[in-house]
C-alpha cells in the first residue's frame, strides 16, 4: 500500500494522491491501483535515505497540471501523460523551506505556495534560515 497524505481531484473520474512515503500518483474510478507512479519524487534525504515527504499537492482541475512541495528545496510541477498513464516532470521551482500548502490559480500561471521552517503537522525538523511565508511564483504556460 501507499501512504496517502494528500488527495487532489484531476477531473471527475481521476484524481492524485501524494504522501510520506514520496510517491506521486494517478488513480481512475474504474481500478484498485494506480494507473501512473512515481516513487520518491522529490528525491530522498541525504541524512537518512527516507523519501522526502510530499506535505503539499495541489492540481489544476480538468487540465494534466500537478504541483508538489516537500522540504527538498523544490516545487515541482508535473504533467499528466495521455490517458493517466504517465506522469512527467515539467518545471522545478526553487523553494527553501517546508512547503506546507499549495494552490494553483484557475489560468494555471501562477501557484501560491505556503512556506515554513517547521512540516506542518510536526517539529521533526526545524529549518532557521527560512520565514514563515507566502510566495507567489509565475509560471509559464505548459505546451
Amino acid at each position: 500500500g501507499y501512504s496517502v497524505d494528500a488527495v487532489k481531484l484531476l477531473n471527475e473520474e481521476h484524481w492524485v494522491t501524494a504522501g510520506e512515503d514520496g510517491h506521486l500518483a494517478v488513480w481512475g474510478a474504474v481500478r484498485k491501483k494506480p494507473l501512473a507512479l512515481v516513487e520518491c519524487c522529490h528525491g530522498r534525504d541525504p541524512v537518512n535515505k527516507e523519501p522526502y515527504w510530499i506535505s503539499a499537492l495541489a492540481t489544476l482541475h480538468n487540465t494534466d497540471m500537478v504541483a508538489t512541495g516537500s522540504r527538498d528545496g523544490f516545487i515541482r510541477v508535473w504533467a499528466v501523460g495521455q490517458a493517466f498513464k504517465s506522469i512527467n516532470l515539467v518545471n522545478k521551482l526553487e523553494m527553501p523551506g517546508f512547503v506546507n500548502t499549495l494552490s494553483i490559480c484557475s489560468d494555471g500561471r501562477l501557484i501560491v505556495a505556503g512556506v515554513g521552517q517547521e512540516h506542518r503537522l510536526g517539529r521533526w525538523w526545524v529549518d532557521k534560515t527560512v520565514k514563515n511565508r507566502i510566495h507567489l511564483h509565475k509560471i509559464s504556460a505548459i505546451d
